[in-house]
């Protein structure tokens, strides 16, 4: 089982089902839920299997914050993670 710790201190289980995973400019990136409102976001280069912990990020329900990734990559998380809501919530 590959886990690692992120920067809250919070446990993350690789091998688990993220709540997202996004390939943005030859980046894998994955979010997995934290404590609260909290996600942690993990990336790798596409084709490798090693995940790294880059941030913890706030999830509001509309908007995702996130410190030490650019605004694109944060505003292309947020997006997805809008999707995976509105999948979540009409049950497909």
């Amino acid at each position: 089982m590959e886990t690692t710790e992120n920067q809250g201190g919070t446990s993350i289980d690789y091998d688990g089902i993220p709540i997202v995973e996004e390939q943005i400019d030859g980046t894998d990136y994955r979010i997995d839920a934290g404590r609260g409102a909290a996600v942690a976001i993990s990336a790798r280069e596409t084709g490798t299997w090693s995940w790294q912990a880059v941030s913890e990020g706030r999830w509001d329900g509309v908007r995702l914050r996130a410190k030490g990734l650019g605004y694109p990559i944060v505003e292309q998380l947020g997006k997805a993670l809008k999707r995976a809501a509105g999948e979540l919530a009409s049950g497909d």
